[in-house]
């Protein structure tokens, strides 16, 4: 339906390696609770779908669907719908049973009252249908009512990859002003949100989008933006992509043998792990690239792969053509002359665009093939027929592009014009104010003079007194903030002398004491003696453990090099290596970049809370999570243990000094005891600590 191959938000390169993939399957061998474990299975169903694994990804997705059905966890069975859809989506292989899914799926979410759950309904469904050209009203419509139901849940993530969505529709119509406005409304969202995985998207189609317009320099910024990001991610998809618009910016400009290497490396990485669409695609664009360089027979090689990789992907029942592909095999057979067998191609692919706008593109390039076959078979009716077709249309897209080039130039002239409006409205606000200023001191002046013997002392007094403590209070504030830096300099350099001393001297002493205890000639000692020795080197054990715990804890290497994502990753293996208590940890990367004193803090709090599980909770399982969210860091720690009286928690020593490091990072906590049993203790601080 569509040459302009624009990047997808959920598509997500292969790695040749996935440790996260072996992680997942390693914590489904462990116990636990029913919501946890389909958590688990949506997201290895979802690594396996990244990673081209689609028929595991759906295996593991009814798995997981079946045991949220069994457990009544209704917004899971949910997202395992939607997740199948999506991958129908890619595919239209078999879009009844997908329909089927979103139908359930949405009954489903309208039972529990969840608008985003219903809005991605919606727009899964857009989605479906965006791909087939007469049910493009349809997918119009159903990310329409997807965008209502987000803004009413005020769910802003998928408020901006809805955008992202109807920014692809109105691309491939021709529409650039408008998809580049819905591309920039989905930045500004995700930039404010700090939502990089949704902006390795967002960026490189409004790249594509200026590409398509030949302004290469505005389309290589955002390129450029989205690599970083994708390097940041470490997300080869988005890498691949922006190989295929480097490409189409060397096939543009005429540096064909570029292009064709940069259109072959896209190949090769489509290929493993295998994306048909983007695959078929590629292939149609070496073959056009090929047919450039006059090297045909490789070029209908390409584009026969590009039809038939093409036709594997969508179900029998539908009709399907790829017309990257079809139009190359049209320019082929006139370059070679072979007229008669361009025009069938030709037909065919003006019958599929004759009634589609959004195929104006692809029904000029028909036209001027079949007014060059007529024109050459000598049947000049036909060929003036076609050739006056084809210059309407023609002229109609030089029209629409020129309109469209002024009105971007124009967007970017009006910005520019805004700012320096703006800059002008300050200065002259600034001189009001200074006016006014002036003013006052005129007025301050005369008053003074007027009052000069009865009020001049006081006055003068009172303004001097009040600057002097302005001064003083901003150096207090200055030095305050020195202070608190520096102790938490002190801070950390006491811990990390303690925690050697306790490592290196008191541990050491310990395990010498115990090894002399081990050596010991116990042959002649009684059976009480035999206990009695066998207690005290357990006792030395323990205490030599709790004094290495206690020696890491204080300061733990791993959290001050790698930050708080790392040291909890390293906690929860090594708790579910020393207890019978399974913890599982859901991070998404929001605790990578947290470092210093609000890591150090989170990370305390972290132990002071899994302690109280493992001594009183008497649970099976815990999870720890830690995310970003309306500009603060929420760490929530949840167990399916005993419980906890909510109205004695602030007695005990531990809540006490939670809430104590809670107010030096200005942030709270708050717990509750949810159904069916356990404890939940959620601790969110400003980002900005």
């Amino acid at each position: 339906m569509r040459n302009l191959l624009l990047l997808l938000l959920s598509s997500t390169f292969a790695l040749a390696q996935n440790p996260v993939i072996d992680s997942l399957q390693n914590r489904l061998k462990q116990p636990q609770a029913d919501s946890f474990r389909v958590m688990t299975l949506h997201e290895l169903a979802t690594n396996y779908w990244w990673n081209g694994y689609d028929s595991l990804a759906i295996q593991t997705l009814r798995a997981g669907m079946r045991v949220a059905q069994k457990a009544n966890y209704p917004t899971g069975e949910i997202r395992a719908r939607l997740a199948l859809a999506r991958i129908e989506a890619d595919y239209l292989s078999d879009t009844k049973s997908a329909h089927a899914q979103l139908d359930t799926a949405y009954n489903q979410a309208v039972s529990i009252r969840d608008l985003s759950l219903q809005g991605q309904v919606f727009l899964r469904r857009g989605q479906l249908y965006s791909h087939i050209l007469t049910k493009l009203p349809e997918s119009r419509a159903s990310l329409q009512k997807a965008l209502a139901k987000f803004l009413e849940a005020r769910d802003q993530r998928w408020e901006a990859q809805t955008y992202n969505e109807m920014a692809i529709m109105k691309m491939g119509e021709g529409q650039s002003v408008e998809a580049i406005n819905l591309w920039l409304k989905a930045r500004k969202i995700q930039e404010n949100a700090n939502d990089w995985k949704s902006l390795r998207a967002t960026l490189p189609n409004l790249g594509a989008a200026y590409l398509q317009m030949n302004r290469y320099d505005d389309a290589m910024k955002y390129f450029t933006e989205g690599e970083k990001i994708a390097n940041r991610l470490n997300d080869g998809m988005v890498k691949v992509f922006l190989i295929g618009r480097q490409a189409e910016i060397h096939e543009k400009k005429g540096r064909y043998d570029q292009a064709l290497t940069l259109y072959l490396e896209q190949i090769k990485a489509y290929q493993n792990p295998y994306q048909p669409s983007s695959l078929a695609r590629a292939y149609g664009a070496a073959g056009r690239v090929y047919i450039a360089l006059k090297q045909y027979d490789k070029a209908l090689t390409y584009s026969r792969l590009s039809q038939k990789t093409y036709r594997e992907t969508v179900e029998d029942t539908q009709e399907a053509l790829e017309h990257s592909a079809q139009h190359n095999f049209g320019e082929i057979y006139i370059a070679r002359k072979q007229y008669a067998r361009a025009i069938p191609y030709a037909l065919t692919g003006l019958a599929w665009t004759e009634d589609a706008r959004e195929m104006r593109p692809e029904r000029t390039k028909y036209l001027r093939q079949l007014a060059i076959a007529y024109d050459n078979l000598n049947q000049p009716a036909k060929a003036l027929r076609y050739y006056k077709w084809y210059k309407a249309e023609a002229d109609t897209i030089l029209n629409e592009e020129s309109l469209q080039k002024v009105t971007i130039a124009g967007m970017t002239y009006d910005f520019e014009k805004k700012q320096q409006v703006t800059r002008l409205q300050q200065a002259q606000q600034q001189n009001r104010i200074t006016t006014l200023e002036k003013d006052q001191l005129t007025q301050s002046r005369n008053f003074l003079i007027a009052m000069l013997v009865l009020s001049g002392g006081t006055l003068g007094y009172v303004v001097w007194s009040n600057r002097r403590l302005r001064i003083k209070n901003e150096e207090l504030s200055r030095k305050n903030a020195e202070i608190e830096a520096a102790l938490y300099r002190g801070q950390t350099m006491e811990r990390k002398r303690v925690a050697s001393e306790l490592h290196d001297s008191v541990a050491a002493k310990v395990s010498a004491l115990k090894w002399r205890f081990e050596a010991m000639d116990t042959s002649q000692f009684d059976d009480g003696q035999q206990r009695e020795h066998t207690r005290l080197l357990d006792h030395m054990g323990e205490v030599y453990d709790d004094i290495r715990a206690i020696s890491h804890n204080l300061m733990p290497e791993i959290l001050e090099k790698q930050g708080l994502q790392a040291a909890l990753i390293k906690l929860t293996d090594t708790l579910n290596v020393q207890n019978r208590t399974r913890f599982m940890l859901e991070v998404d990367d929001s605790g990578a970049d947290v470092r210093g004193k609000t890591a150090y803090e989170l990370y305390a709090i972290s132990l002071e809370l899994v302690n109280n599980i493992l001594k009183h909770a008497n649970a099976r399982s815990a999870g720890i999570a830690l995310h970003r969210q309306n500009g603060f860091l929420k760490l929530t720690i949840q167990d399916d243990g005993a419980g906890i009286d909510e109205n004695t928690v602030s007695d005990g020593i531990g809540m006490r000094n939670i809430q104590a490091r809670l107010e030096r990072l200005g942030g709270s906590f708050y717990i509750s005891s949810p159904e069916p049993g356990g404890t939940c203790v959620n601790v969110q601080v400003p980002m900005a600590s």
